[in-house]
């Protein structure tokens, strides 16, 4: 082959590859389901940058988003903290090349990132606004990166990173706004239309399955008394801990929210006459039983009561 051939040659082969990474950013910008993101990177990596093992580590409000694709699969878990291997490289903040000699000393890789076929890995970090936000582990199998590779790596590593974030950061705010828009900003209960949407919906699957609904309203006694004699921040902080303890009476599919100033709605489903009797008992003694903390320059605990 002529120098002339192999250079027309090696020219086409980087148009196929510039091909195929567009393709994949288009593809990956008209997603919205991560997982599907996730496997459709697994799938394609390897068409323009030698990679089928890699983890992205991508930082969220809770802890981490980790996803790890081996072998055109992906998974997607999240992670409250990360493991040695992962914190040594995200802390180290700089990119690298680690070789199989230094894949052997702890702390330990990745399983799906060490094997036989694999001759090193490359690690790169991806900063925004001056942090970490995410961090790239791609293996190389039978021979190492070529410069093209780590600049495709790193060229659509970025992307990846900044459309997964993108994503996770949406979901977050529209968790956010949800939650505040159904949710009393005291008691972090149901708000009152919220419970009664859920009474509407949870009354028309009682009719269509026939299982019982109950309902059961609570009323904290003589809640005027704490507010005129102790001040509304001890009445605030009453209703707060008459919340807390009434949640912690409520079954798993039942709902409950906060009706008005100091009542309670709870919705029971499927609960019969019986069992509703039983659920207002034991919200009774969860608030009579045990006396409350002492407001502020109070001497003694506060002993409070609900009706049901």
């Amino acid at each position: 082959m002529t120098a002339d051939a192999h250079w027309r040659d090696l020219t086409a082969q980087q148009l196929v590859r510039y091909e195929a990474l567009f393709t994949l950013l288009d593809d990956i910008q008209s997603l919205e389901d991560i997982a599907a993101i996730a496997q459709r990177v697994a799938t394609q990596w390897k068409y323009f940058a030698s990679v089928t093992l890699w983890r992205m580590v991508i930082a969220n409000d809770s802890g981490y988003l980790v996803i790890d694709g081996a072998r055109g699969q992906a998974q997607v878990s999240d992670w409250q903290a990360l493991p040695a291997w992962d914190q040594e490289h995200w802390a180290l903040q700089r990119p690298h090349v680690l070789t199989v000699a230094e894949l052997q000393t702890p702390p330990a890789a990745p399983e799906h990132l060490t094997g036989k076929a694999v001759v090193e890995l490359l690690i790169q970090p991806f900063w925004r606004a001056g942090r970490c936000v995410a961090l790239l582990s791609a293996a190389a199998r039978h021979a190492p990166f070529s410069d093209l590779d780590k600049k495709f790596i790193r060229l659509f590593g970025s992307h990846l990173a900044d459309r997964i974030s993108s994503i996770v950061l949406r979901r977050q705010a529209m968790a956010l706004l949800i939650g505040k828009a159904t949710h009393d900003a005291l008691t972090g209960l149901l708000n009152r239309g919220a419970i009664l949407e859920r009474l509407t919906a949870q009354w028309a699957l009682s009719a269509r399955t026939g299982q019982p609904l109950s309902v059961l309203l609570a009323d904290i006694d003589h809640f005027k008394h704490i507010n005129d004699h102790h001040g509304h921040q001890a009445g605030d902080e009453v209703l707060c801990e008459v919340s807390r303890r009434l949640q912690a009476q409520v079954r798993n599919g039942d709902s409950l929210g906060r009706y008005g100033g100091e009542e309670f709605l709870a919705v029971l489903y499927p609960c019969s006459a019986e069992e509703a009797w039983a659920a207002a008992e034991r919200f009774r003694r969860a608030i009579a039983e045990q006396p409350f903390p002492p407001p502020e320059h109070a001497g003694a605990p506060l002993v409070m009561t609900i009706s049901v």
